[in-house]
């Protein structure tokens, strides 16, 4: 398959000023060796994001972000690792090198191509005689043959193995097919996973199809919807259901339509309003904000009308908050959903309410009647919300949020920002609290911190200090899968330990935040040879001490059944003894 040749990818990463690229995007001041700005990816006012033109690479302090010239592109960008590569390549006016390679693809490569052929089959299906009731139903809902094939909607039929014969055939083995999802396995064999449901494929931004979500049309289902099982490809919390297709008008219209279903985004989409996106099998996350933010500030929530449907519009509002992210509501009429309300009303009701949303606190005062509450149930609203608000890292908004608390409740602003602690900065949240990014680690432990210090010391040593670390440092030192994964690269290419091409070696971009973390230091590493020495006692004692809890907890249980202890107990003196002499 055609690929980008890696020399290319190389001269490429080794002629762009990571500081230059940035720069276009991030203003960036000069503090010591390092340029800081405002992090792109969250919303802050104390600059926390820092590059470092020396190492090719960047980190945000505040929510962990981080990688090199390529993890910036396609981050800020949402775009795939080769684009980001074409991108600078043309900026530096690079040729591009393509060529054919036999061998084996990537995994994921495989399971794209796998979800691709289910999906031909699925919609072979639905324009079958097997799919004439299933395409009748999208019929009656309202959906167009070129909506449905634009979208690549199919049908599983009501068999047990066609997908699975489907693919014996193909001889593709069975271990593929239940990492991408399509099959499971019991004791008598692998079953397909989808049976008698209409199929709507998911797309990842690149176009790739990465899941499925399946609905049943006939009511004696007794699950509406089963998607797709979380896979190497498909991470449910970070996907939104035709971001794919809409995402460009997004950021032209500077605002996003949220809903919930498939079929909602569909007959949306349809209609005209190509700036629609829908979660995919879960409710909103704080990475789906993450996401949402890189593309706009406003989100209209177009939830169902009914209850249910009301508590998530709020959820996701509260969610959107937490992320500097303004929502807004409408509300189809009572009794129906937005595909209902498109397919039967027309665009234009719906054209008028979004130009008039309702704002997300009005929209929570009115849904629990705040204004009629009584004192005792008031005074639990108002302790409720003041939770919520605490979690809102944008002063802008909280403080609008409470001027309109304030008003319509007709209480005093100081009683909100009491209840909040809105000036008690040691309660205040750090604003990089705020903002959940799945992808930072926290190296909590003195012995993970002990082995991000050696690391940092390797990654910036020369050769020859490096060959003498690699003479006192042994791999079982290194128990963080990461972190031990960052060590054999270097030990193994211990004459390229480039901070940027290190980032590079980490195929999984979600990895790219985490290393840039480890590698990222502010300043000289001074006394690096003590360092070593210090890192180096904390890893040894550390399988002693764990030896010795274990022998502690043996003696208590011997003592409380009379049993002998002796031996126990020396061996506990001599593992001090060992401790002593570290």
């Amino acid at each position: 398959m055609p690929q980008i040749n890696q020399n290319t990818i190389e001269k490429v990463r080794q002629t762009s000023d990571i500081l230059e690229v940035i720069g276009k995007y991030v203003n960036l001041k000069q503090k010591g060796n390092n340029y800081f700005g405002l992090c792109p990816f969250h919303n802050e006012k104390t600059s926390s994001f820092s590059v470092a033109p020396q190492k090719q690479i960047y980190h945000c302090f505040g929510c962990g972000s981080g990688g090199n010239v390529f993890s910036f592109l396609m981050n800020y960008q949402k775009i795939s690792f080769p684009e980001s590569v074409k991108m600078l390549a043309e900026q530096y006016n690079i040729p591009i090198k393509i060529f054919e390679t036999n061998r084996r693809p990537e995994i994921f490569t495989i399971l794209q191509n796998l979800n691709s052929d289910a999906a031909n089959l699925y919609q072979s299906n639905l324009f079958s005689d097997h799919g004439k009731e299933a395409l009748k139903y999208l019929h009656d809902r309202g959906l167009s043959n070129t909506t449905i094939k634009k979208f690549q909607i199919g049908f599983a039929i009501d068999s047990w193995d066609q997908l699975v014969k489907y693919f014996n055939k193909k001889k593709i083995k069975k271990d593929y097919l239940i990492k991408a999802g399509l099959v499971s396995e019991t004791k008598k064999g692998v079953f397909d996973r989808f049976r008698s449901r209409i199929m709507f494929p998911i797309f990842d931004l690149g176009g790739s199809i990465i899941a499925f979500g399946g609905r049943a049309f006939q009511n004696n289902d007794s699950a509406k919807y089963l998607n797709s099982p979380e896979t190497l490809l498909y991470k449910k919390s970070r996907v939104f259901y035709g971001l794919n297709f809409t995402r460009n008008l997004i950021r032209k219209t500077e605002y996003a339509i949220l809903v919930e279903g498939y079929t909602d985004f569909l007959q949306l989409y349809q209609a005209g309003f190509e700036n629609a996106i829908s979660v995919s099998g879960t409710a909103l996350t704080e990475q789906h904000a993450k996401i949402l933010f890189s593309l706009t500030k406003k989100v209209i929530l177009l939830y169902d009308s009914d209850s249910a449907g009301a508590n998530a519009t709020i959820r996701a509002g509260w969610v959107l908050l937490r992320t500097s992210i303004d929502p807004l509501i409408v509300q189809p009429p009572e009794n129906k959903d937005p595909d209902d309300w498109v397919k039967e009303d027309g665009r234009e009701p719906l054209s008028l309410a979004l130009k008039s949303p309702q704002q997300f606190i009005k929209f929570h005062i009115s849904f629990f009647n705040a204004k009629n509450l009584q004192v005792t149930e008031r005074r639990q609203y108002i302790y409720s919300i003041s939770n919520e608000l605490n979690s809102i890292s944008d002063d802008i908004i909280r403080g609008d949020i409470i001027r309109t608390l304030s008003q319509s409740l007709l209480v005093d602003e100081k009683y909100f920002l009491k209840q909040s602690n809105y000036f008690k900065k040691q309660k205040l949240p750090n604003k990089s609290e705020n903002i959940e990014v799945p992808n930072k680690l926290i190296f909590s432990s003195i012995e993970e911190r002990a082995q991000v210090e050696l690391i940092r010391i390797m990654a910036h040593s020369d050769q020859n200090n490096l060959e003498n670390l690699k003479k006192n440092i042994s791999m079982d030192y290194f128990t963080h899968p990461l972190l031990n994964k960052i060590v054999k690269y270097i030990l193994k290419n211990k004459m390229d330990v480039e901070s940027a091409k290190i980032i590079s070696y980490f195929s999984d971009t979600n990895d790219h935040n985490s290393v840039a973390q480890v590698l990222f230091i502010d300043n000289e590493i001074n006394e690096p040879e003590q360092i070593v020495t210090d890192c180096i006692k904390i890893l040894k004692s550390r399988p002693i001490k764990d030896k010795i809890k274990t022998l502690r907890v043996r003696i208590r249980e011997k003592e409380n059944t009379g049993q002998n202890s002796d031996a126990e107990i020396d061996e506990v003196t001599k593992l001090q003894n060992e401790l002593n002499v570290l």
